[in-house]
């Protein structure tokens, strides 16, 4: 009778082991199956719950500071930004005289295994309008976006917003980026 269920057993006791292990290095495999540099267009979509009060910095020139909540969705079919959710911080800057404004922050997006990307992005001096453009480049990640390089151009529509005081914007950002050899960097 041991006999027979001993290949019973052992398939329950190995059973989970064998998962926990296929599971293991399909999460690997998913991490590896993202190329190593590529070209992208990000679209994402940014809320501030609440409009930043400016301070005066100058005759009819303010600043403010304000966190945008973030999502994006990588629109090339890539896993760069993929349906990962963010936060960012924002300093612009108006002035009402020449009807201009600059902007400039950072960002942290996380995906569902909890990898991080971070951004620094830059909208120099422009008229103030509805659309607008500024570039950014990707400093770094961690897990599977660890070593993470690159540049884009990034395209911003404010939109007409139902909540008052809310600021929504969205926008596509559209470059190529590659990931630096970290082993090497660590040594």
């Amino acid at each position: 009778m041991r006999r027979k269920h001993a290949p019973f057993v052992s398939m329950v006791t190995q059973g989970p082991v064998l998962l926990c292990a296929a599971l293991l290095c399909s999460t690997a495999a998913l991490a590896e199956d993202m190329p190593r540099q590529g070209e992208f267009r990000i679209t994402y979509t940014s809320t501030t719950p609440v409009a930043p009060k400016p301070v005066m910095i100058g005759t009819n020139r303010t600043a403010s500071a304000t966190i945008n909540m973030m999502t994006a969705v990588n629109e090339s079919n890539g896993k760069l930004l993929h349906n990962m959710a963010g936060r960012c911080t924002s300093a612009p800057i108006m002035d009402n005289d020449a009807k201009t404004f600059e902007n400039h922050g950072y960002c942290d997006y996380v995906d569902a295994d909890g990898d991080h990307v971070f951004e620094k992005w830059d909208y120099p001096v422009q008229p103030m309008a509805a659309a607008t453009e500024g570039t950014g480049e990707w400093i770094g990640g961690t897990g599977k976006f660890a070593g993470l390089t690159g540049t884009m151009k990034i395209r911003s529509r404010r939109l007409t917003t139902l909540t008052e005081g809310a600021v929504q914007v969205t926008g596509e950002k559209l470059g190529s980026y590659s990931f630096q050899n970290t082993v090497a960097d660590a040594k």
